[in-house]
């Protein structure tokens, strides 16, 4: 795997990140113990509702923005030393069980830090699609990146 550092981001670039397929078991557990709303863990009560269907919490749809945004397709590994920051994040549509999501990420900025020339911090702006091509959640974060 190629390692990618601060100089490596070309601000602009867009980035095709992992795939994540969401079971309905997943769905029910994370949700049991962190936001237990009927339409997040029972099938029945979650078709009775304005959802029509078990749905993802958004404290998991993050947690799966969190674990696909750094997979890059082609292989490269982020040097992130740290989370600096999330903004604008948005739940634009359900994500259901069964519903197979992948990332999209734009580099936003890319600076060196002005106090530490051994990093840098990277601004991402990245979605997250269903397998229709719809967005369904969005986020800029600002991650401190180690310089080569």
């Amino acid at each position: 795997m190629k390692k990618y550092f601060l100089d490596d981001h070309k601000v602009g670039e867009v980035i095709q990140c992992g795939t994540y397929e969401v079971s309905r078991e997943e769905v029910i557990e994370f949700a049991s113990k962190w936001d237990p709303q009927p339409w997040h863990i029972d099938e029945e009560a979650a078709k009775a509702s304005f959802f029509g269907g078990l749905t993802a919490c958004s404290a998991h749809i993050f947690s799966i923005f969190s674990i696909i945004s750094p997979q890059w397709q082609n292989g490269v590994v982020i040097q992130a030393l740290a989370a600096l920051g999330f903004d604008n994040m948005r739940v634009h549509k359900p994500i259901y069980a069964g519903d197979t999501i992948r990332c999209v990420t734009r580099i936003d900025s890319a600076r060196p830090s002005s106090s530490k020339p051994d990093r840098g911090i990277v601004v991402y702006a990245s979605e997250l699609f269903n397998q229709e091509d719809a967005v369904v959640f969005s986020i800029t974060a600002a991650t401190l990146v180690a310089r080569s």
